[in-house]
């Protein structure tokens, strides 16, 4: 399991499933202290979505609340929703300062779908977009964080799906599903 990797001010990415946690509330809230959407972050990282997505829909569906909205769908249980959401952004912001964010975005919902090959892909082309742009150290480790989750969740589904061929014993359809 790859490490917590910093994210800003009270918050990480938690390195089990990529997700934004807050850690600490009052640094949290001193470093969003000028966000418009800072009341919807704090609800959607600290794992009530359904409450973030409400404040969020009255909100002018630029491209960042739209991003939000889909965090908030696939932190609902509807990942293959926020996926499609993703595909949507993905083309929209394609040569765009954005691009980076909506791909590694997209592969976080293709993780939770169980594509963690197809999330691999957008993590390295979140990586190399960042790399490109010269991004912050910051961005550049939750891009490196993300690519390392998904090789190893690549490998155990590999690993899986090979025992079930073989028809060893721990090779069963769960596991191979990831």
């Amino acid at each position: 399991m790859a490490n917590d990797v910093p994210g800003g001010p009270g918050w990480v990415i938690r390195g089990d499933d990529l997700r934004p946690a807050i850690t600490d509330l009052e640094a949290f809230r001193a470093g969003m202290r000028d966000d418009p959407l800072a009341g919807a972050v704090e609800l959607l990282w600290s794992g009530r979505p359904a409450e973030a997505d409400v404040l969020l829909a009255q909100q002018d569906p630029s491209v960042r609340v739209r991003a939000l909205r889909a965090d908030c769908r696939r932190d609902r249980g509807d990942a293959a929703g926020a996926v499609h959401d993703y595909d949507a952004l993905v083309r929209e912001c394609t040569g765009t300062a954005w691009e980076a964010v909506m791909r590694q975005h997209r592969g976080k919902a293709l993780l939770a779908t169980g594509a963690a090959q197809a999330a691999l892909v957008e993590f390295e082309r979140a990586l190399a977009l960042r790399t490109a742009a010269g991004a912050g150290d910051d961005l550049l480790a939750s891009s490196r964080q993300a690519v390392d989750v998904a090789r190893e969740t690549v490998a155990r589904q590999t690993a899986a799906r090979s025992a079930i061929d073989a028809g060893l014993p721990g090779g069963d359809r769960t596991t191979a599903a990831g």
